[in-house]
């Protein structure tokens, strides 16, 4: 067998543009590699129950990035962070965003200019097309609207967070190769889940149980009897 049919398939990055788009294909959660980043406005006060129990039963793949700060474009630009972010730390993986804000399309542009996989979707039916057996797309409920029940996203222990990095670099195979990298690898990838020093802490949690060190000079070093000795198919 080869080593391009052992490799495992490219990471799919989804960025949700929720101010933008209104409804949310659910089939696109859960799947096998994929990266959901859900980015909701300072407005975007309620989801559907429906969406947040998917969100729950698929929390190591989800990322819920919420804009605290109102403004024309605040959103756009966090979200252009994000994505960068994670194309830096993944420039194999395939990058999606699902917004009809045509003003994505430059950023489109210049990250294939770099060779790297990049669209933008008015919609989830072109990322998504439509199937038989798929459940029909979640609206985002009106403000008129009473949902039905309350939910709330728990909050992930730092222990699960460090398993979730560790799990992630099992599937990247271009692991950041600098700690200033990785750090900010950890951060983009578990979004509102970790602030600088949160980020450092899982860094340090995964060098002292010997899955990396780290030299004086910042470079990182993956121990390939914990990293990369798996079966990978």
């Amino acid at each position: 067998m080869s080593n391009q049919a052992s490799m495992p398939p490219p990471t799919l990055h989804v960025f949700v543009d929720f101010e933008n788009v209104k409804s949310i294909d659910l089939r696109v959660i859960g799947g096998q590699a994929v990266a959901f980043h859900l980015f909701l406005g300072a407005h975007n006060k309620k989801l559907d129950v429906e969406v947040v129990e998917k969100l729950l039963a698929h929390a190591p793949s989800v990322q819920l990035i919420r804009i605290q700060t109102s403004g024309k474009n605040a959103l756009d630009f966090v979200l252009a962070y994000h994505l960068g972010q994670a194309s830096l730390a993944d420039p194999a993986g395939h990058f999606h965003i699902v917004s009809k804000d045509t003003g994505f399309d430059a950023l489109i542009g210049h990250l294939r200019t770099r060779n790297i996989e990049a669209k933008r979707h008015n919609s989830f039916d072109t990322l998504m097309p439509d199937s038989p057996t798929a459940p029909p797309a979640v609206k985002a409920p009106t403000s008129k609207a009473k949902p039905e029940a309350k939910a709330k996203v728990k909050a992930i222990t730092p222990s699960s967070l460090a398993e979730k990095i560790l799990n992630y670099l099992l599937k990247n195979p271009n692991p950041p190769k600098r700690k200033k990298t990785l750090i900010s690898l950890v951060r983009s990838h578990l979004g509102i889940n970790a602030d600088e020093e949160t980020a450092e802490k899982i860094v340090e949690t995964l060098r002292k149980k010997g899955h990396l060190s780290i030299t004086e000079k910042g470079a990182v070093l993956y121990s390939l009897q914990s990293i990369f000795s798996v079966d990978r198919r």
